[in-house]
C-alpha cells in the first residue's frame, strides 16, 4: 500500500457495542471485555480456573493489553497517517508483545498465589488502524468478519477437537458436538509458553466484526445465522438478541460479545508510491470474498513450546507444528430447498466438568485455509521436552503447578518479516486448554 500524506490519511468511522451476561448455569461471570471505538481497540477474554481465578485471569489479560496499546498510541497513529509494510510488521509485533505480556502477568500470578494456580484465559484482540484490522488470538473465543451478508470465522479454535479436524479424524460437524471442543491446547497463563495467532483484514464500508466467547458462538454453529443477525441496520440490537438466544438455547457458560460496525471508510489519495508497496494477491474464485482484499494469517510461536496430548486423543501439537499449513474442509452449505444443519444439543451444566482435565497450553499449529493451500515461510519451532501443566478449567479443581515450568516466556519474540496469505474464508489453527 502506498504511503499517504499526513493530511490525507485513510480513516474509518466505527460504531461498537459490548454485551456480557452470566448465562443460565454459572454462578459468576469469568468473561472480561473492553472496547474503545475512537482508538480502534476491542478485546474479549474468557477466564478459567477454580473459585474466582478465571475472572481474575481474564481481567488481568484485558487490562494488560489495553495499557500496552494505549502506551503505543503514538506509533499506531503514525501508521494510520502513513501505512507501510514495515509499519504493519510493527503493529503485528506490538500486538504479539501485548498478548505475551498479558500471558506473563497471568502466569506469574498463578505461580505465586496458591488459590490462583492453573488459572488462565482465552484472549481475542482486534486493533483497527485506518482501514486495516489486526487480530491477535489465543484460545477458543472467536473473531468473525461479516461482509455483504456472509460470515467468515477468521480465527481458529485452539482445541483438541480442532486439531482432530485438521488431521482429518473429525468432521467439522462432529467437532461442533464433541466434548473435545472444550479442551484447549493453547491458553493465556496456563503454561510457561503460549502461541499467538495473528490475522489481518482490509476493511470495507459496511463490514461487521464480532468478537465473542464460546458461550455465544457455541449456540450459533451455522455461520449464516451470525451473518443474518449482524447484517441488519442495528448490529447492537442484533448482538443483544444473540445473547438472549444463547441463554434460551441453554446458556451453559458466560456469554460475551463485542460487535463492531464499519460505517465509513475514507481512502487517502497517495502522494507517491513508497518503496514498500505491496502487490495484489490472487485468491480462488470459490472464496465468497474473492473480490476483496485477502486476509493474512500467521502463527507466532515462542521457543520451547511443550508437546501436548489431548485428553483421550493421541494428538501431539508438536507433530502438527512440523507441517506449515493444513487445509481444512469448510462447513458444507445446504443445497437449495434443504434445511440448514440443526443446532447441536445444548451442553448441560455437567458436561463441562465431565469433559475431563484440560490439556496443557502449547503453541498452535500454523493456520489452515479451506480455500487455498498457502504455507508459512517461518521455520517450525522445536518442541520442548517439559511435561505439560494441567488444569481443570472450569470445574473449580486447582491443579498443582508444574515445578519444571519455565518461569518466563520470551515476551520480546520478534514478529515474522512475512506472514502467510490466506483468504477471508474460514482460516484455522489450533491452541489452549479449558472447560467451557
Amino acid at each position: 500500500m502506498a504511503a499517504a500524506p499526513q493530511d490525507e490519511a485513510s480513516r474509518v468511522t466505527l460504531e461498537a457495542w459490548l454485551v456480557t451476561d452470566i448465562g443460565m448455569v454459572r454462578e459468576h461471570n469469568e468473561d472480561s471485555a473492553y472496547m474503545e471505538p475512537t482508538n480502534g481497540f476491542f478485546i474479549v477474554a474468557d477466564g478459567m480456573g477454580g473459585h474466582a481465578a478465571g475472572e481474575v485471569a481474564s481481567a488481568m489479560a484485558v487490562d494488560t493489553v489495553r495499557k500496552t496499546l494505549e502506551t503505543a498510541r503514538k506509533d499506531i497513529d503514525t501508521f494510520k497517517r502513513a501505512p507501510t509494510d514495515a509499519g504493519r510488521r510493527g503493529i503485528v509485533q506490538l500486538l504479539q508483545s501485548a498478548v505475551l505480556q498479558a500471558h506473563q502477568a497471568v502466569f506469574q500470578r498463578g505461580q505465586h498465589e496458591a488459590d490462583k494456580a492453573g488459572m488462565g484465559t482465552t484472549l481475542d484482540v482486534v486493533l483497527i488502524a485506518g482501514p486495516e484490522a489486526f487480530v491477535a488470538h489465543v484460545g477458543d473465543s472467536r473473531t468473525y468478519l461479516v461482509r455483504d451478508g456472509r460470515s467468515s470465522q477468521i480465527t481458529t479454535d485452539h482445541t483438541v477437537a480442532e486439531v482432530l479436524v485438521i488431521e482429518g479424524k473429525l468432521t467439522i460437524e462432529e467437532a461442533q458436538v464433541s466434548p473435545l471442543r472444550t479442551i484447549l491446547v493453547n491458553a493465556i497463563g496456563v503454561s510457561a509458553d503460549v502461541g499467538v495467532e495473528m490475522a489481518h483484514v482490509t476493511l470495507k464500508r459496511g463490514d461487521r466484526l464480532l468478537l465473542c466467547s464460546d458461550g455465544l458462538h457455541d449456540y450459533f454453529p451455522v455461520e449464516d445465522e451470525i451473518a443474518q443477525k449482524l447484517s441488519g441496520a442495528t448490529p447492537g440490537d442484533a448482538l443483544k438478541d444473540m445473547v438472549e438466544l444463547a441463554k434460551t438455547r441453554g446458556g451453559h457458560d458466560n456469554i460475551t460479545g463485542v460487535a463492531v460496525h464499519v460505517t465509513e471508510v475514507v481512502e487517502a489519495v497517495p502522494g507517491s508510491l513508497d518503496g514498500e508497496s505491496t502487490q495484489p494477491v490472487d485468491v480462488p474464485a470459490t472464496n465468497p470474498f474473492a473480490s476483496d482484499e485477502p486476509t493474512e494469517t500467521a502463527v507466532l510461536e515462542p521457543p520451547g513450546v511443550p508437546r501436548v496430548v489431548g485428553a483421550g486423543a493421541q494428538t501431539h501439537m508438536a507433530d502438527l507444528s512440523e507441517r506449515s499449513t493444513q487445509p481444512m474442509r469448510p462447513m458444507p452449505e445446504p443445497a437449495s430447498g434443504e434445511e440448514p444443519p440443526s443446532l447441536p444439543a445444548p451442553p448441560s451444566a455437567g458436561a463441562d466438568s465431565a469433559a475431563g482435565t484440560t490439556a496443557a497450553a502449547a503453541g498452535p499449529t500454523a493456520p489452515a485455509d479451506p480455500m487455498s493451500e498457502t504455507t508459512l515461510d517461518t521455520e517450525p519451532v522445536p518442541p520442548s521436552s517439559e511435561p505439560p501443566v494441567t488444569a481443570d478449567a472450569k470445574s473449580g479443581a486447582k491443579p498443582e503447578a508444574n515445578a519444571d515450568a519455565k518461569p518466563e516466556a520470551k515476551a520480546d519474540a520478534a514478529a515474522p518479516s512475512e506472514v502467510a496469505t490466506a483468504d477471508t474464508g474460514r482460516v484455522n489453527v489450533s491452541g489452549k486448554n479449558r472447560d467451557s
